[in-house]
Parts: C-alpha cells; sequence; structure tokens
C-alpha cells in the first residue's frame, strides 16, 4: 500500500489521522499548502502566491513530511517535482480539501457563520463594536480568532476567514480591502513618568527602556522602529510582548515604555499608563478591512461592510475612538503632557 493511502479520516479539528499511529495527525493547512506547492511546483512561486516568506513554505513542508513520515517532492534546481508518494497522496489531499470546505460550508446550516480574523489591537476595539452591531441586523454564528499579518494574509488567500481587520494593506488579487480611518499612533509611558511635564522630544527615547510590540518582522512593530530610525533614535529594548493588554500592564508597573495604537488605551489610565501624542500625521497606523472576492456578493457580506462603516463613522477623528464616556477619559490622556 502506498504511504499516502495511509491516511483515512478527517477529525472536526480540521486533522488527518494516521492508522496504526496514535497521536500523529497532520494539520489540513499544510495539506492546502501541499496542493499549492504541486500545482506551482515550486517553493518561490508558491510563497508568493501565498503572500508568505520561502522560510514560511519550507518550514511548513518540512513538517508535512515529518508528520507524513515520508518526502512528498524531490527538490530539484528548478523548483519541485512530487515523489511517487506524493503522486498518491495528491488526489487524496484534493478529497480532504474538499471534505473540510464541506463541513465548513455555510450552506449547510441554517445558521450561517461569519468568520473574522484580527490583529490583537482590533480584536479588544473595533471588532467587538462590529460585531455586536452586526447581530442586531441578521442571526448569524460568529467565529473569531487572532493571527499575524501573515497568517491573516494566508486564512484570506485559502478562504479560511471571511473577514480580517489589519493594519497593513494587502496585495493580492483575489483580495478585496477597504480602507477606514487611520489610528494615531501614541507614546506610553508609566503615569508617574517626568515625560508627562516635559517630553523634550524623540531622542529621549534612546535613554529609556523599551517594550516592543510582537515579534520582529511584524508589520506594526517595522513601522515603529521605521518613524524612529528616521529620526535617529533606537531605543534600547527590554522586552518583546505580543499582548496589548500586557505591554499597559508592563508599562503601569514601571518596566518600559511603548508606542500603542490610539484606540488601545482607553483603559490606559486604569492600568497606570499615561498616553503623550505625537501631533503627527507620519505617527499613524492605517486601518483595513479585508475579504476574499469570492465572498463580495453574498448577501451578509455586504452586511457586514456597512456595520463596518458605520462603525468607523462614530470615531471622532481627532481622538480615534467612538464618542462615549470612554472618549472623555481618553481626551484627558491625551492631554496629560501640557494640563499636568
Amino acid at each position: 500500500m502506498p504511504p499516502g493511502e495511509r491516511l483515512f479520516s478527517v477529525s472536526t479539528h480540521a486533522k488527518i489521522r494516521k492508522n496504526g499511529e496514535s497521536g500523529d495527525s497532520v494539520d489540513t493547512r499544510d495539506m492546502e499548502l501541499f496542493l499549492t506547492i504541486a500545482r506551482c511546483k515550486s517553493i518561490s512561486k508558491t510563497a508568493e502566491t501565498l503572500f508568505m516568506s520561502q522560510s514560511t513554505v519550507t518550514t511548513r513542508l518540512q513538517r508535512l513530511e515529518r508528520d507524513l513520515g515520508y518526502a512528498v517532492f524531490d527538490r530539484l534546481p528548478a523548483g519541485v517535482e512530487l515523489t511517487e508518494a506524493g503522486l498518491h497522496l495528491l488526489p487524496l489531499a484534493e478529497q480532504v480539501q474538499r471534505i473540510v470546505r464541506e463541513m465548513s460550508s455555510k450552506e449547510r446550516f441554517q445558521t450561517p457563520t461569519l468568520r473574522v480574523m484580527s490583529g490583537r489591537a482590533f480584536v479588544s476595539t473595533d471588532v467587538p463594536s462590529c460585531l455586536s452591531r452586526m447581530v442586531q441586523k441578521i442571526n448569524v454564528r460568529l467565529q473569531v480568532q487572532m493571527g499575524l499579518y501573515d497568517e491573516m494574509v494566508e486564512a484570506l488567500t485559502m478562504r479560511r476567514v471571511d473577514f480580517c481587520f489589519l493594519g497593513e494593506p494587502i496585495y493580492h488579487p483575489h483580495v478585496r480591502s477597504i480602507e477606514f480611518p487611520a489610528d494615531a499612533i501614541d507614546l506610553v509611558v508609566p503615569a508617574n513618568h517626568p515625560f508627562i511635564h516635559h517630553f523634550p522630544g524623540l531622542c529621549a527615547l534612546n535613554q529609556e527602556p523599551f517594550i516592543a510590540f510582537s515579534r520582529e518582522g511584524a508589520p506594526f512593530r517595522e513601522r515603529i522602529f521605521q518613524l524612529l530610525g528616521k529620526a535617529g533614535v533606537f531605543p534600547p529594548i527590554r522586552m518583546e510582548l505580543d499582548s496589548i493588554d500586557g505591554i499597559k500592564a508592563m508599562i503601569g508597573h514601571g518596566l518600559g515604555v511603548s508606542f500603542l495604537p490610539r484606540r488601545t488605551l482607553a483603559d490606559a489610565r486604569f492600568k497606570g499608563c499615561a498616553a503623550i501624542s505625537m501631533n503627527s500625521s507620519d505617527w499613524t497606523r492605517p486601518t483595513f478591512l479585508a475579504y476574499p472576492e469570492d465572498v463580495e456578493d453574498k448577501p451578509w457580506t455586504q452586511q457586514f461592510i456597512q456595520v463596518v462603516r458605520q462603525h468607523f463613522a462614530t470615531i471622532s477623528p481627532a481622538e480615534g475612538i467612538p464618542e462615549t464616556p470612554l472618549s472623555m477619559q481618553r481626551k484627558d490622556l491625551a492631554h496629560a503632557p501640557t494640563h499636568e
């Protein structure tokens, strides 16, 4: 029996179990990647098609081959070629893909499922407001997950999500995006920091322990360090953290300073932090809603887009958060350096 024919079932967690090898499984996302590589016959072309790095594609392929227990491609100077085992796997992978899509098909259920993916900043600010408006309009199940930029690009191109909220544009022929008002980026410091009384300028950050958001290469982090680099500022990084709430807590305990999107700072005062505005159009983070082109004509797609438009229409351009009692607290934070 060819190695690929050991695959026989798909679980509800989208894992392929291997017969006789309890505990081993293959992620169906890696199977989708396998199919893309088989079509492109090239790691580099696959990475370009999926908007992924070549190293990510290679790592995922190596993981798939490790989980399967055999090689599915021969590496050649001009690209890759399916091995004999890979040829046997190909029709099974296509069948798995059809099964998974059928399992997740919204048409199979009376109530549609809205699948949303978001960066960490949006999931605590704009996403809850938009979903709250949406469920008031139609009966819809909600599936929400957080992800990094490259994970969201992959999820959109693989049609695993319906919408992504993100802070950088996606350039892909099969992905549509809508730009909404940008969010200001503020310097966040401990509530008792001297910068509250007098901020001498960005150069002062060269002497401040810095808390960097997310991993190297993340778009928001790159945006911050590009802006600092243009000013000749290279703060010493004390900590890296991919949680915005965690960063605010660390700042509140005096462990460093950071830059965060303004819409995430409504609770900064209660975390022991204060925000200092950069007062510059450069210090902003774009806002995009992206979705696969093949969901564009679905009725609930247009409903959700309208909901998101309504949400951002309620946001004050000056403050970056909806006009609620929290925005009054935010105004106090924004003006702290000049009033204290």
